[in-house]
């Protein structure tokens, strides 16, 4: 190297240490898992509610086995097993929730993903929905002295057997969609998406609408960390508090007009956020964090939902 180089060279590091200016980042490493890899999926799912007569709380925890069984020209073929689940606390739903699991335990589910790891479709549909079936047929007994709870898992059992194969891929293998949600962005650190979808409605009754802003808030060599931020629209919320106002109103059989509307709403608080955070490493997010709050204070009531969702991946040897 000439002098005058080494000269322009030492300039412009000194020029970057001067405006602490980071090296360019150089493209976001593509997911690419290889054939034949094994890879152990865990989720741990905490749901914490408090309410006046007390605080309800459950843990389900998971382990599944996920095989890339083929690289294609639009994706991957996969299998994935659910190998153990277990259910603690004591909410009303553990009951329910342990027999559930236990339907999808030891059932090799076979799958094909879009190129970033994400499930489109079951490709064994038949094989699965009469495994789960079987697996349902000697577990409904524990509720025949419960119709409330058979009629609840019965509803649980369709959803998992009444579906295509489309529908199925977002059922029984949604922790690999969760995954593929920070795989193969395409972003680079400080950039972000924002999206406007319906949002499942803690109370019941219709969707509201969301803002979801997700973010690629660090990167480090091979090393990536995204936000994704979930905020209900004001509008949305206004109209949904309005709505369960003049329903409480009527079903009370009180009058329903504008002043008391207008005073029941201003009489409650609810609010809704949700956070998850991804760690992503050579392509393959590796782990999910996402946390949910709700908040609801009206009519003599004090709900405090609380839902935590941790999904972590680390390779079979």
């Amino acid at each position: 190297m000439g002098v005058g180089a080494g000269r322009a060279l030492a300039s412009v590091v000194a020029a970057m240490a001067m405006f602490d200016i980071a090296p360019a980042f150089a493209a976001e490493p593509v997911y690419d898992p290889q054939v034949g890899s094994r890879w152990m999926v865990e989720t741990e799912a905490r749901s914490e509610e408090v309410r006046p007569d007390g605080t309800a709380t459950s843990v389900i925890k998971t382990r599944g086995e996920l095989t890339i069984e083929q690289k294609t020209a639009d994706g991957f073929r996969i299998s994935y097993v659910q190998r153990d689940a277990t259910v603690e606390g004591n909410a009303r739903s553990v009951p329910l929730s342990r027999a559930y699991m236990k339907v999808l335990e030891n059932v090799v589910i076979r799958a094909s993903t879009n190129p970033s790891g994400k499930p489109l479709r079951i490709d064994n549909l038949d094989e699965a929905k009469a495994a789960m079936r079987g697996a349902a047929s000697g577990l409904v007994e524990q509720f025949d002295r419960r119709p409330a709870s058979r009629a609840l898992f019965d509803q649980l059992m369709s959803q998992l057997v009444e579906v295509d194969a489309g529908g199925a891929a977002s059922v029984y293998i949604d922790a690999l969609a969760v995954l593929a949600v920070a795989q193969n962005t395409g972003m680079k650190p400080g950039e972000f998406r924002q999206v406007t979808k319906p949002a499942e409605n803690p109370l019941g009754g219709d969707a509201l609408k969301s803002t979801e802003r997700f973010e690629l808030v660090d990167a480090d060599a091979a090393r990536l960390k995204f936000v994704n931020v979930t905020s209900v629209d004001a509008a949305s919320m206004d109209e949904f508090m309005q709505s369960f106002a003049r329903g409480l109103l009527a079903a009370s059989g009180d009058s329903v007009t504008p002043d008391r509307v207008r005073q029941l709403v201003g009489s409650m608080l609810f609010s809704f956020d949700k956070r998850a955070e991804f760690e992503v490493e050579g392509g393959m997010t590796l782990k999910v964090a996402e946390t949910s709050r709700t908040v609801f204070r009206g009519m003599e009531q004090n709900l405090l939902p609380t839902d935590m969702r941790t999904i972590t991946v680390t390779p079979v040897p």
